[in-house]
C-alpha cells in the first residue's frame, strides 16, 4: 500500500515539474503585457481574454506532457497496478484542472480539451514506460 500511495505522489511530483516547464517556456514565448498584475484575478482573467491560441495551446501542452510524465512515473515506481494509480493520478490533475478552471475564466474549448486530457495522457505515459521497462 505504501508503494502505491508513493508512486502516486511521485507521479503527481513529476506531473507538476513537467507542467512548470512547459508553462514557463510558454511564458517566455508568450509574455503577458508589462505592468500584468498576475495576483489580481480581474487582471488575469483580461489576460486570458486576450491571450493568444498558440498560448492557450501550450499551456495544453503542458497538461498532457505532464500528465504522460505522471503516468511513467507511477509505472517506474510502482509495477503493481500501475494503469490504475496512474488514472488515479490523471484524476487528480483533473480535479485540479477544475479548480484552475473555476478560478479562472478559459475558452469553452480550451476547458473541454483540458478536462478529457488528463486521465488518457496519464494511462498513455504508464503504457509507454511499461513498454520501454519490457524492451
Amino acid at each position: 500500500m505504501g508503494r502505491r500511495i508513493g508512486a502516486v505522489v511521485a507521479g503527481l511530483f513529476g506531473s507538476v515539474v513537467v507542467i512548470m516547464a512547459v508553462q514557463a517556456v510558454n511564458g517566455w514565448l508568450y509574455p503577458p503585457p508589462p505592468g500584468t498584475d498576475l495576483s489580481d484575478p480581474d487582471a488575469v482573467a483580461a489576460l486570458m481574454a486576450q491571450m493568444p491560441v498558440g498560448a492557450l495551446l501550450m499551456v495544453e501542452l503542458s497538461y498532457a506532457a505532464g500528465s504522460f510524465a505522471g503516468g511513467a512515473v507511477v509505472r517506474r515506481v510502482s509495477a503493481d497496478r500501475a494503469a490504475v494509480l496512474a488514472a488515479v493520478v490523471g484524476g487528480l490533475l483533473t480535479l485540479a484542472g477544475f479548480a484552475n478552471l473555476a478560478a479562472i475564466p478559459h475558452p469553452l474549448w480550451f476547458g473541454v480539451l483540458s478536462t478529457v486530457t488528463y486521465v488518457p495522457c496519464a494511462l498513455l505515459g504508464a503504457s509507454a514506460a511499461a513498454r520501454l521497462r519490457a524492451g
